[in-house]
C-alpha cells in the first residue's frame, strides 16, 4: 500500500518575473523568468513546429518521448482515482477502509471500432535553415585547342605611279670671246741660276697604331724538386707520469730532464 506525500516534489520550471529579467533559481527551488518568456510559454498551443523542423525534432525527440510516457502514466492515474474515489474528494476522504478487490470478471466482447477522427490541420512550415557555406572554387579547365589559322587576306592594289616632274628651264648660254692674234716666237733667254734647295716639308701625319699582339703561350712547368729525406725518429721518452720518476730524454735537439716526476730542465 502506498501513501501520497503532503507536498509534491516537483518545482515550477518557470514562473513570471519582471520584464527583461534574467532567469534565476530562487530559494524555493523554482525558476523565475522574464515576463516576455513567461507570456511566450503560456501562449504555446501547437507543438507541430518542433516536428516539422528536423533540427528542433532531433534535439528534442528523447524529451518528447519521455513527456509522452509521463502523460500516459498521468492519464492512467487520473482514470484510476476517478473510478476508485469519484470526482468529489470530500466523499472520498470520508470513506472507510476499502474492502478487498473482487475477482476480475470475464472480459466482455470487443466493442465496435469507432469512426475515424477528423484529420488534424497541417502544421505551419518551419523556418528556413541557414544558407550553407559557398562551395570551393572548381579547378580551372584545360585550355582548348587553338583554332585553325585564318585565310590570308588579298594583297592590296598597287599604288599608281606618280607623274614625272617637269624639267627646269635651261639657262642662257654666254657669248663666246674673240680669238686673240698669234704672238711671235721670242728668243731663248739665258740660263738661270740654280735655285736654292726648297725648305723641308712638314712632317707627315702619325701612322695608325697597329693591332695588339697576341698573348704568348704559357711556359712549361718546372720539374718538381725531390722530396727531402725523412728525419730520424726521436728516442722514446720515458714515462714521467709515475710519482717520483727521474729520467732524461731527447726530442730532436732538446733534452728534457725530469726529477721526482717533475720537469726540471729543457735544453
Amino acid at each position: 500500500m502506498a501513501n501520497i506525500n503532503d507536498n509534491i516534489r516537483s518545482k515550477k520550471l518557470f514562473k513570471e518575473g519582471s520584464s527583461g529579467a534574467r532567469a534565476s533559481k530562487g530559494s524555493d527551488g523554482e525558476f523565475t523568468v522574464s515576463k516576455e518568456i513567461s507570456d511566450d510559454l503560456a501562449a504555446l498551443t501547437d507543438i507541430s513546429d518542433v516536428f516539422n523542423d528536423n533540427g528542433l525534432y532531433q534535439v528534442n525527440r528523447f524529451l518528447i518521448k519521455q513527456i509522452e510516457d509521463l502523460r500516459e502514466d498521468v492519464e492512467e492515474l487520473h482514470g484510476f482515482i476517478k473510478d476508485a474515489f469519484g470526482k468529489d474528494s470530500s466523499a472520498a476522504a470520508s470513506q472507510g477502509v476499502k474492502g478487498n478487490t473482487g475477482s476480475t470478471g470475464p472480459q466482455g466482447p470487443s466493442g465496435a471500432t469507432g469512426a475515424a477522427g477528423a484529420k488534424g490541420s497541417t502544421g505551419s512550415q518551419g523556418p528556413a535553415g541557414p544558407t550553407g557555406p559557398a562551395g570551393a572554387k572548381g579547378n580551372t579547365g584545360s585550355t582548348g585547342p587553338q583554332g585553325p589559322a585564318g585565310a590570308k587576306g588579298d594583297a592590296g592594289a598597287k599604288g599608281a605611279t606618280g607623274s614625272a616632274g617637269s624639267n627646269g628651264s635651261q639657262g642662257i648660254q654666254g657669248i663666246q670671246g674673240l680669238t686673240g692674234a698669234a704672238g711671235s716666237n721670242g728668243s731663248n733667254g739665258a740660263k738661270g741660276n740654280t735655285g736654292a734647295a726648297g725648305a723641308t716639308g712638314p712632317a707627315g701625319p702619325r701612322g695608325l697604331t697597329g693591332p695588339a699582339g697576341s698573348n704568348g703561350s704559357n711556359g712549361s712547368q718546372g720539374a718538381k724538386g725531390d722530396t727531402g729525406s725523412q728525419g730520424a725518429t726521436g728516442a722514446a721518452g720515458s714515462d714521467a707520469s709515475v710519482s717520483g720518476a727521474t729520467a732524461s730524454f731527447a726530442v730532436g735537439k732538446v733534452t728534457y730532464t725530469f726529477k721526482n716526476g717533475l720537469l726540471t730542465t729543457a735544453r
